[in-house]
């Protein structure tokens, strides 16, 4: 019973897994290079002799040291393959941020010059096994094909050193992160209208019973539809307590759930109401972007920390952080945010999740920059010139337009206690200025 009310959760798990899988590929390629080595050394044909000397494979000597070079060539630089991208995985994490490894983990041209060179290895081992000094027969085709796979398997070399050079910049990774981040905005948030309220969660009963979590893992999705027949068949309200994100504890309510009637009964917790909101979740080991925006702004958020540490005092790469980050912040101005409130065909509530508000996205980029560095002019006239853009993105709601004013506010309580150059106080004020004014919808100066 349990395999079946938690398929969609597993198979969604599963897809994850198959995503950041190193082996993967890798692994198909094995079986890939076997069948084609047993399919190749059964074929007895050879190559034209128009096409010159470049293929002829000569004897039965000539054929197998042939492959063996092809296949212990393959598998050295397969090992070299490897072991760079592990240092890159190293600098990443300790030069960006401890998350931004899963990039390289998931990068498909990684595990596809790996999956090449395995694929090259195993085919040349197992064609080698049919190649007989003793034996007039040498399956041209297949020593033929394994030749060609060594020249994409140079080619697959150049590519990659080429590729990782490219994927250590951190404008790439920046880039990536600001690409999946919106991606998973405009898949999870539907677009912003004028009558759009902020919705409030309901309050909680005294009659309310908690759900426990089975399990200690991430929460990474929350599909309320699923369960809101069965809340309307029973007549009952269910209120999640943990945002996408959040770490689920075992034993601990991650909802609580209600009857309508305060005197109605609500049907077997354990049996029944449990098994029906597992369908709807979806747990992992760690936090996945595909649905958690917040998650994104937490990547972007880091590189810009770990980049005005003293140890590496980047402000360059921390400008360009804040960048991406206001690129997010401006898509999240047109999405519908906050908290999630499903109800039936009666328009009876059934389901409340608690989501994220924009707030809180633009409290996730700024707060931890204004305590971090507020004395770090460069830095805040960035933080000020985010602000602004924002402001304008967020012209038509009341809002979000206070929100960046609070905000602005105590970026510049924090910069006048922390810079003490009358210069530098001057440029932020002027920076503090063009944020009102975008707030209130004007034109920009450019005196």
């Amino acid at each position: 019973m349990s395999f079946r009310i938690n398929l969609s959760a597993r198979l969604g798990r599963l897809r994850m897994y198959w995503r950041r899988a190193v082996w993967a590929f890798p692994t198909l390629a094995i079986f890939i290079g076997l069948f084609l080595a047993a399919s190749m050394t059964k074929l007895d044909w050879t190559i034209p002799k128009t096409l010159g000397g470049l293929l002829t494979t000569g004897g039965p000597v000539g054929a197998r040291d042939l492959v063996q070079t092809v296949a212990s060539t393959s598998v050295t630089v397969a090992t070299f393959v490897f072991s760079v991208t592990i240092v890159a995985l190293q600098v990443a994490a300790s030069q960006y941020s401890p998350r931004v490894p899963r990039q390289f983990i998931r990068d498909r041209s990684t595990q596809l010059t790996l999956a090449i060179f395995i694929l090259t290895f195993v085919y040349s081992l197992a064609v080698l096994r049919k190649i007989h000094a003793s034996e007039d027969f040498v399956p041209q085709f297949a020593v033929t094909i394994a030749f060609a796979l060594s020249l994409l398997s140079v080619g697959a070399f150049v590519y990659f050193i080429h590729h990782i050079i490219h994927a250590m910049r951190v404008e790439k990774i920046l880039n990536d992160l600001q690409h999946k981040t919106v991606s998973a905005i405009r898949g999870n948030y539907d677009e912003l209208t004028d009558s759009d309220p902020r919705p409030e969660l309901p309050e909680i009963p005294s009659h309310a019973v908690p759900l426990h979590a089975s399990q200690s893992d991430i929460i990474q999705r929350i599909d309320a539809d699923l369960i809101v027949p069965f809340a309307q068949e029973h007549d009952m309200v269910i209120r999640f307590v943990r945002e996408l994100g959040d770490q689920a504890v075992a034993d601990t309510a991650i909802a609580w759930v209600w009857t309508c009637d305060p005197d109605a009964d609500l049907p077997d917790i354990d049996t029944e109401i449990q098994p029906k909101v597992l369908k709807a979740l979806q747990l992992g080991r760690e936090r996945s972007l595909q649905a958690d925006v917040g998650f994104g702004l937490t990547q972007l958020v880091d590189i810009a920390l770990r980049a005005v540490s003293t140890a590496i005092n980047d402000p360059t790469t921390a400008c360009a952080s804040i960048r991406a980050s206001e690129v997010v912040l401006v898509q999240l101005c047109k999405h519908r945010l906050g908290n999630e409130l499903h109800r039936d065909d009666a328009e009876t509530l059934r389901i409340a999740v608690p989501r994220r508000s924009f707030p809180d996205y633009l409290d996730m980029v700024v707060t931890p920059l204004r305590h971090t560095c507020p004395n770090d002019v460069t830095v805040m006239l960035r933080l000020c010139e985010m602000l602004s853009n924002v402001g304008r993105a967020a012209v038509n709601s009341e809002d979000q337009r206070e929100d960046v004013a609070k905000q602005l506010a105590l970026v510049m309580r924090a910069t006048d206690r922390a810079i003490e150059e009358k210069v530098d106080l001057e440029k932020l004020d002027r920076a503090a200025d063009d944020v009102e004014i975008a707030l209130a919808g004007k034109p920009p100066r450019f005196a």
